[in-house]
C-alpha cells in the first residue's frame, strides 16, 4: 500500500488539466433554449487558447440572438459552429457587453455569419486609442500569430448609450446601460419574460474582477439595480451560471464586498500618504487582512495589485473633486 501511495504522489505532478479542443466541447443547456459556452478561470496563455471568458446564444423561432463573441476569431468561429450543432436559423444578432479583447476579438466570425453587432459607443473611442493597438500586439505576443490568426478589431453596427429593445421570435431582449462600470460602456441584456439577465463583467464568478478600465465607485451603483431587477437566472461574463434569487444576490454581493474592500485598502494607503507603487505592493497583504479567503480566487495574486494601482488615481480624484 505504501510503496502504491509513493507511486501516486511521484505522478502527480505529471497530471495536467485537459483544455477544450473546442468551444462545443464546453455546451451547456441552462434554460429552454437557452445556451451557453465557458471559459477557463485563467490569464490569456497559449495552453487555453484565449478561451477564458463566456459566450452565450438564445434560439427563437425567427433566429439567434447572440451574446458576447469570445477572444479570438478562431473561437469566434468555433461559436458559430456551435451553435450549428442546435439549429440552421440565421444568427440575427451579437451583443457584445463590453469591448474587452475576451469578449469582442471574435466578433468577426459573427459578422461573417450575418450577425449585426449591437455594443455601447464607447467600442468607438476604445478602437480609435492607441491602447487598443497595443492590447492587440500584446495578445499575439502572448498566443502568436496561429492562434490569433484572422482576429480584426471591429465596430458595431448597431450601438446604445442608454436601452433598447429587440423582438426576435417570442422573445423580448431588453439591452441596458445603467453606469460606467467594468467599462465605459458595459451593456446588460435583460429578457423579461424568462427573468435572465446577461451581466456581462458586472459579476464576477471564481476570478476577481478587473477595475482598471471604468469606474468602481458607479460599478456599485450597477450591482444595485441588479438586486433592484431580481432576476431568476444569472448568467456572467466569466464563470458558472447563477440560479435562484439566493444564490445571485450571494454573488452580487460578494462582487459589491470586493469591489468595497479595495477601494477601502487603496484609500486608507493613500491617505497614509503611500505612493501608487507602494499601494500596489502592498494591495494582496491588506486585503487578505479584511478577507483570507480573497487568497483562494483565481488569478487574485495577478490582478488585485493592478487594480489597486488604477485605483489608487480613482480615489485620488475622488478625493480631489472634494475638497473643491
Amino acid at each position: 500500500m505504501s510503496k502504491l501511495i509513493a507511486l501516486i504522489i511521484l505522478s502527480l505532478p505529471l497530471l495536467s488539466y485537459t483544455y477544450p479542443k473546442h468551444v462545443k466541447e464546453t455546451l451547456r443547456e441552462l434554460s429552454p433554449n437557452v445556451f451557453g459556452v465557458f471559459g477557463v478561470y485563467e490569464q490569456v496563455n497559449k495552453q487555453n487558447r484565449g478561451f477564458i471568458s463566456n459566450a452565450y446564444f438564445v434560439v427563437t423561432k425567427d433566429g439567434v440572438f447572440v451574446i458576447d463573441a469570445l477572444s479570438t476569431y478562431i473561437l469566434g468561429r468555433e461559436l458559430v459552429e456551435t451553435i450549428r450543432t442546435k439549429t440552421r436559423l440565421p444568427i440575427k444578432y451579437v451583443l457584445i457587453t463590453h469591448y474587452h479583447t475576451d469578449h469582442f476579438y471574435g466578433v468577426k466570425a459573427l459578422k461573417e455569419a450575418g450577425a449585426v453587432i449591437i455594443a455601447h459607443p464607447w467600442s468607438y473611442s476604445y478602437l480609435a486609442d492607441d491602447a487598443s493597438k497595443r492590447m492587440f500586439n500584446a495578445r499575439l505576443e502572448i498566443l502568436g500569430e496561429e492562434l490569433l490568426k484572422g482576429t480584426e478589431l471591429i465596430g458595431p453596427d448597431i450601438t446604445t448609450s442608454s436601452s433598447m429593445v429587440i423582438r426576435l421570435g417570442d422573445e423580448l431582449f431588453e439591452i441596458h446601460h445603467w453606469c460606467k462600470a467594468h467599462t465605459d460602456g458595459d451593456l446588460v441584456v435583460w429578457m423579461p419574460k424568462r427573468k435572465i439577465l446577461f451581466a456581462g463583467d458586472l459579476v464576477f464568478g471564481g476570478r476577481v474582477p478587473f477595475l482598471g478600465s471604468g469606474n468602481s465607485r458607479t460599478w456599485l451603483l450597477c450591482l444595485e439595480k441588479i438586486k433592484e431587477l431580481s432576476p431568476e437566472i444569472l448568467l456572467p461574463g466569466h464563470g458558472e451560471p447563477l440560479y435562484g434569487k439566493e444564490d445571485i444576490s450571494k454573488q452580487v454581493g460578494w462582487t459589491m464586498n470586493y469591489i468595497k474592500d479595495i477601494r477601502s485598502v487603496v484609500k486608507k494607503l493613500y491617505e497614509g500618504g503611500y505612493s501608487v507603487e507602494e499601494v500596489r505592493d502592498k494591495a494582496n497583504e491588506e486585503m487578505l487582512k479584511i478577507n483570507p479567503e480573497y487568497s483562494q480566487l483565481s488569478v487574485f495574486f495577478e490582478v488585485n495589485p493592478v487594480n489597486a494601482y488604477y485605483l489608487y488615481f480613482e480615489i485620488e480624484r475622488e478625493i480631489l473633486e472634494e475638497q473643491r
